[in-house]
């Protein structure tokens, strides 16, 4: 049986898209028989995602998974499955990038896969066509760059100060910390709320817990020899039970099982 082959890659956007696209990313699969999973833990930032080769189902209802769609930001994991050979590009995109991109409140987008075709109508299927037949990745991103820069460039709506105090607190690696937001724009705790959960769909709350989840993979990724006592105190953790109980909820898995190699073995973590 031949062994199955994968590619990942990530790629930066270009300046003008630096506010609002953290990174592109390119995956794919050759010799794939078995199923091969595609594993997304609770994010407080969304996807953007195309495939162009191959095609994925939900597990546990079979449904087939939408060719181009945004997947929100979310605070529970998610999975798709194939057992063909695929290729997908995707945009990782700052928390509040999903609500201005679909001129709409994050919490419209927020824990939902919303097929892109749907929002902006039949006038996108020659840029779906586009894609599916471009000859290399650059021609792929270039692509949905235009895309991007068409839709987002002119709609920052009158968040910028929370935006940009958002994206400089993720691009530095730091621990979230919306009280530390909060007291930098000089408004009330009703104002903020409102305009942070109308721009990534979460209460701040629920948002710092979710980011501290992800901080914590990277603090992993970092340091892999770490006990897990190390890595939940590091990560902004009381104790290990704390830890235990937010990565259950929000990867579907205890951090023994999510980090062995079996898990890892089995396809991609994003």
């Amino acid at each position: 049986m031949a062994v199955p082959t994968t590619f990942y890659q990530q790629l930066p956007p270009p300046p003008h898209l630096a506010e609002f696209v953290r990174y592109f990313w390119i995956a794919e699969g050759q010799e794939i028989t078995a199923p091969y999973h595609f594993s997304s833990v609770a994010n407080g930032c969304a996807q953007l995602t195309f495939h162009y080769k191959g095609s994925f189902l939900s597990p546990g209802t079979d449904q087939v998974v939408p060719e181009f769609y945004l997947h929100g930001p979310s605070n529970k994991p998610t999975e798709i499955t194939t057992q063909e050979n695929f290729g997908i590009i995707g945009v990782a995109l700052y928390p509040y990038t999903a609500s201005l991109l679909f001129h709409t409140s994050g919490q419209e987008v927020s824990n939902k896969v919303t097929v892109v075709q749907e929002v902006f109508g039949t006038g996108l299927r020659l840029l779906e066509e586009q894609i599916a037949t471009s000859a290399s990745h650059q021609e792929r991103m270039a692509l949905l760059t235009q895309f991007l820069a068409e839709h987002l460039l002119q709609n920052k709506r009158s968040y910028t100060p929370l935006i940009k105090l958002i994206k400089a607190e993720i691009d530095a690696g730091q621990l979230p910390d919306a009280d530390k937001l909060y007291e930098q724009l000089y408004l009330s705790r009703r104002q903020f709320e409102r305009r942070f959960k109308d721009l990534l769909g979460f209460n701040p709350r629920e948002y710092t817990k979710i980011q501290r989840f992800r901080y914590s993979l990277q603090r992993y990724q970092q340091d892999p020899d770490q006990s897990f006592t190390q890595l939940a105190l590091s990560s902004g953790y009381y104790d290990q039970a704390h830890f235990n109980r937010d990565f259950k909820e929000y990867s579907g898995v205890t951090p023994t099982s999510y980090f062995s190699e079996d898990t890892q073995a089995q396809g991609l973590q994003l």
